[in-house]
């Protein structure tokens, strides 16, 4: 799954801090996720690779709900649960987990680590999601042309890390949606990743328009 000797080659300590949010209120991706979905109180949650906590504990701040976060990284879960002793953390596989049902589950970077995709969204759909239940995906996009040359320029990380095992576009992935059985009901990209646009404003940035383009893709689809 990975390079020898590259930093992210394994899912470690040094991998989950990394990936965490400093401020998780002010983060742009987590904004954009609540563009698809606003959860009701009422909302049993399940996060899917939740890292070190940040979003679980960001959906029991804002909207109350009854969270539960998953990762394989047990490094991550043991920070999550230090940082957040409220709330339910578990090292599992996606395939490990019990027969449970939610009325969200969130998929945020995730997808695209999965050698079954499809096999694994099945499963979620059959033992996991409430009838009419939202499952929310994000991933990068194979079809962020401008963010990925400027990035490559620029000699920083974007999508590259060596745990992915596939690359998504919204086509590929609305694809992969519908052969395991969800509606689509929402998808857009952010952010457009136009160069130096950033340098005017960081609301500039993330407002610029990116069609399919963008450097992430969100996605909202249900049973």
């Amino acid at each position: 799954m990975g390079n020898k000797g590259t930093k992210w080659s394994t899912y470690n300590l040094e991998y989950a801090k990394d990936h965490e949010k400093r401020n998780p209120n002010d983060y742009w991706e987590f904004k954009a996720i609540f563009k698809l979905y606003e959860p009701k109180s009422t909302d049993k949650i399940l996060e899917i690779g939740c890292n070190t906590g940040e979003f679980c504990n960001l959906l029991k701040e804002k909207y109350n709900n009854e969270t539960y976060g998953v990762d394989i990284n047990k490094n991550a879960i043991i920070v999550a649960t230090d940082k957040y002793p409220n709330l339910k953390f578990q090292s599992k596989d996606i395939f490990e987990l019990k027969k449970e049902k939610y009325d969200i589950i969130y998929m945020q970077h995730v997808i695209e680590h999965l050698k079954e995709p499809e096999r694994a969204l099945i499963k979620l759909r059959e033992d996991n999601l409430n009838c009419g239940g939202k499952l929310i995906i994000t991933c990068p996009n194979k079809w962020a042309y401008f963010l990925k040359a400027y990035t490559w320029c620029k000699k920083i990380k974007f999508c590259y890390d060596p745990t992915h095992v596939s690359e998504f576009s919204p086509l590929t992935l609305s694809k992969l949606i519908k052969n395991a059985g969800y509606q689509k009901v929402k998808i857009f990209t952010k952010p457009l990743g136009f160069p130096f646009s950033s340098l005017i404003s960081p609301n500039f940035y993330y407002s610029l328009p990116s069609w399919v383009f963008g450097g992430h893709i969100f996605l909202l689809c249900q049973m």
